[in-house]
């Protein structure tokens, strides 16, 4: 991996210091997060390991993105700054890891189990497989995001359901996928159409950008579905409107059949499946990220990589976490289901 002083594209800016964290943090805790943000700035320009919380980063320096001279201690910073509205969504939840340690451009590796002996605040649980084998896995929390961060896991991955209740999944995934040369604006068609069919049946879903090419759907369930239930409605949903958008969308698996259509992708709605969490960062150019954002938002000129490492941290504090009620009561899914039958 590249080594030395961090390597900035003209214009990129630095994504470290107190800015951006302030406004949403007060007393200790925000001490704590500047206190360790500056720690992270000194460790990189002094190319030295610093420990916080336990937790020990190293190899600061190193650059992730290439093009943009994103480093290892950008990657850091910028989960320690998005950590207060992600850990909300990935606690307590099985994660899947994608590390770079040779940059983006680099081969990654998928890492599912957790292999090294952890720090003690990093959790770890056994969870039994389809097949009935008992896999140790990282499990979502504050110290757990940080520590994939210092293990170059640019993407972080979340099964559906809790550690606490594996087989209850807390929403359903949607994953909009265009084909080669469709425009993003049939993406948004699509996810519009979708939302008004779930309202038609009492539901509603929350919406996120993918960072990599298409919009990502969740409907909360409350935890009153198992996976099975979850796997009906979503397989109803997505062919009621490719019925009903059929010039549109598909649910056709075959690339090669989807023609220039929007593959609504429900089939990951499985125990042991994971999503892209939402703040994550993507392992692309540029450094995209996986973030909410509002219906209202879900427009013509919208772009599936428009919010970046750089600025998501700023765009929270101006607009806030948007899915801080993504586990709110869902309706009635039973209801839902039949209605979606007829």
């Amino acid at each position: 991996a590249p080594r030395g002083p961090a390597r900035r594209a003209p214009g990129a800016r630095c994504l470290g210091g107190r800015q951006g964290v302030g406004r949403n943090l007060r007393g200790r805790a925000g001490m704590m997060v500047w206190e360790l943000l500056e720690a992270l700035e000194r460790g990189e320009r002094d190319r030295k390991p610093v420990e916080v919380e336990g937790l020990r980063f190293t190899h600061l320096d190193r650059v992730l993105w290439p093009g943009e001279g994103y480093t290892k201690g950008d990657l850091v910073r910028y989960y320690v700054r998005v950590a207060e509205a992600m850990v909300r969504h990935v606690e307590d939840r099985a994660l899947m890891l994608k590390r770079y340690p040779r940059g983006v451009e680099g081969k990654g590796i998928v890492q599912q189990r957790a292999r090294w002996p952890a720090p003690d605040k990093v959790r770890t649980a056994e969870l039994p497989m389809a097949g009935g084998e008992r896999v140790r896995r990282y499990v979502g929390g504050r110290a757990t995001l940080l520590f994939a961060a210092q293990l170059s896991a640019v993407e972080i991955h979340t099964w559906h359901s809790r550690v606490t209740a594996p087989s209850r999944p807390d929403w359903i995934v949607l994953d909009l996928d265009p084909s080669p040369g469709v425009g993003f604006g049939k993406v948004v068609r699509v996810a519009r159409a979708l939302r008004a069919r779930l309202q038609e049946v009492g539901l509603d879903a929350l919406v996120k950008t993918s960072g990599s090419r298409g919009l990502h759907l969740y409907v909360p369930t409350g935890g009153r579905a198992d996976y099975r239930m979850a796997a009906t409605l979503a397989r109803l949903l997505a062919e009621r409107v490719a019925e009903a958008e059929s010039g549109l969308a598909t649910v056709e698996r075959t690339v090669s059949a989807r023609g220039a259509r929007v593959y609504i992708d429900h089939l990951q709605n499985a125990r042991g499946k994971v999503a892209v969490a939402p703040y994550s960062v993507r392992a692309r150019p540029g450094a995209p990220v996986s973030a909410p954002v509002a219906w209202e938002e879900v427009v013509e000129g919208l772009e599936p990589q428009q919010f970046r490492l750089r600025d998501v941290p700023a765009r929270l504090e101006q607009v806030g976490d948007l899915w801080a009620g993504a586990f709110r009561p869902a309706g009635d899914l039973a209801a839902a289901i039949e209605a979606l039958r007829g």
